[in-house]
């Protein structure tokens, strides 16, 4: 199996980790653009509960880079609190610049993002999703 194939499963199988069902309440929408390559990226929200983030469900049409990527934000949205969004992007921005980082415990994300090291091109497909967390601060207030 070449790396292509195997790099595309995975990406396959972390995209499965977010939930991509619209949600049938009304919540907060935050949408994202690449406008180089057209990924689009909406991240289905509740209000602000006790300073964390909730993200009921993700959509948007975007390549596999930027899908599997959604498919950890939505992973690990337990852990975000909105006085941190901007370290959450900053970690993985260090990883693809090829800096070290402690604080991405996710074996298989740090994977996903040193694989993608690999393609520059795809770096903005990877961060999408993070961009689009941020703007969460500017829409909630």
């Amino acid at each position: 199996m070449s790396l292509e194939n195997k790099s595309y499963q995975d990406f396959q199988k972390w995209k499965s980790y977010a939930n991509w069902l619209l949600p049938s309440e009304p919540l907060l929408v935050v949408e994202g653009l690449n406008p180089l390559c057209g990924d689009e990226v909406k991240l289905y929200c509740k209000p602000n509960v006790e300073g964390k983030v909730q993200i009921v469900a993700v959509g948007g049409e975007s390549c596999s880079i930027c899908s599997a990527a959604l498919g950890f934000l939505f992973k690990h949205q337990n852990k975000f609190q909105q006085g941190e969004l901007s370290s959450y992007l900053q970690e993985r921005k260090k990883i693809l610049e090829g800096e070290e980082t402690s604080l991405l415990d996710d074996l298989e994300e740090r994977s996903f993002f040193e694989t993608v090291r690999t393609h520059p091109s795809r770096h903005r497909c990877a961060l999408l999703p993070w961009q689009t967390l941020l703007k969460i601060l500017e829409v909630n207030k």
